[in-house]
């Protein structure tokens, strides 16, 4: 259907070049984005550009620390100079430590909340600047279960996530009169690299499975449909919102 379409919309990914982030990259690009990404592990994201330029898609790359402020201004400005526009925003890049609070060091706090908030902020920040010049923009940020829920050693993730759920909102209060739409994606149990370890142990993985009501991880792109409909004209009364994407596990 042409309302869910995002042929030739701009989008700029962070975090793009691993994990789920490659997942949405690669999924835009099928739907027919145009694509600038950016990663902070450069030879990562130096690979993929290589690989979907070569299959025939239209992308741009650097890598770029979210925290660092004038890495995210050259990317941004490499990005307008060659698309002349940013459709849409995902704020994708984040990182997750476990630790027990009471063993949690201040350098470790630090990074969580850097990256999973400073990062998000900067990034909307300077986008948004381009997207009020434009008087229209979304921006997608990627929150988690643990923005409503507790989750064990994840005092600085969960508390990194709540933030992003709200500063999602008051975005969106803000930049409504920009016509700039502002809304988040909170997966639940996804498979990926930072659950691997926990997807090892059955037990673990048995526990996990048995508080998800549909009965299952869920995989990547099971993320990807609920991406495309915030990026199209399909969602454009909808802003402030944090969708989640989770088999129900936080229905209880």
């Amino acid at each position: 259907m042409e309302l869910f379409s995002i042929k030739d919309r701009v989008f700029v990914v962070t975090g793009g070049a691993q994990g789920i982030g490659l997942n949405y990259v690669k999924g835009l690009a099928k739907a027919g984005a145009r694509l600038a990404i950016c990663d902070k592990q450069e030879d990562k994201v130096r690979s993929v550009e290589k690989d979907l330029k070569q299959q025939g898609y239209e992308i741009i790359a650097d890598g770029v620390d979210v925290t660092n402020k004038l890495q995210i201004d050259n990317f941004i400005n490499k990005v307008v100079k060659n698309y002349n526009q940013i459709d849409v925003l995902v704020n994708n890049a984040g990182v997750l430590l476990r630790r027990m609070p009471e063993e949690m060091t201040e350098e470790e706090w630090d990074l969580i909340q850097d990256v999973n908030v400073k990062g998000t902020f900067l990034f909307s920040q300077i986008v948004g600047r381009e997207m009020i010049k434009q008087k229209d923009g979304v921006i997608i940020n990627i929150a988690s279960i643990a923005s409503r829920q507790a989750l064990d050693r994840r005092l600085g993730y969960c508390t990194s996530k709540a933030a992003v759920e709200h500063l999602t909102r008051t975005l969106a209060f803000e930049w409504g009169k920009h016509n700039i739409r502002v809304n988040a994606i909170a997966p639940g149990y996804i498979k990926s690299d930072m659950n691997a370890d926990l997807r090892a142990n059955p037990d673990i993985y048995n526990k996990m499975v048995s508080e998800v009501p549909l009965g299952r991880f869920g995989e990547a792109e099971d993320l990807l449909g609920t991406l495309i409909y915030l990026s199209s004209e399909a969602s454009k009364y909808v802003t402030g919102q944090t969708l989640y994407v989770d088999g129900g596990k936080t229905t209880h």
